[in-house]
């Protein structure tokens, strides 16, 4: 078995013999260092409008979270936890959170 896989690793790290290895560009280089020194079109400053807008929706999304959160916490639990549950389903109390 141990000669099989042997043979089996040989033939394929042979049959890497005849590869040539793989030739490049020899002018992309050149090529990318002038597109990266190229000038970039002008661009446009973002209008104070959309600022205020996203700053805006910002504020209310985090206005909307706090509100939920405290709603969720002032709310009553309903003093479910794991000992109910475990007492409930008539389990031992060797529980661990490891599978």
């Amino acid at each position: 078995m141990k000669k099989n896989q042997e043979q089996w690793v040989d033939d394929i790290l042979g049959s890497l013999q005849g590869m040539q290895a793989a030739e490049g560009n020899p002018h992309l280089h050149t090529r990318v260092m002038a597109r990266l020194q190229q000038q970039l079109p002008d661009r446009q400053p973002v209008q104070l409008k959309w600022v205020y807008a996203m700053a805006g929706i910002f504020t209310i999304m985090l206005l909307l979270n706090v509100l939920g959160w405290s709603n969720n916490s002032s709310k009553s639990t309903t003093g479910v936890d794991i000992e109910t549950v475990l007492n409930e389903y008539n389990t031992d109390n060797s529980y661990t959170s490891l599978p």
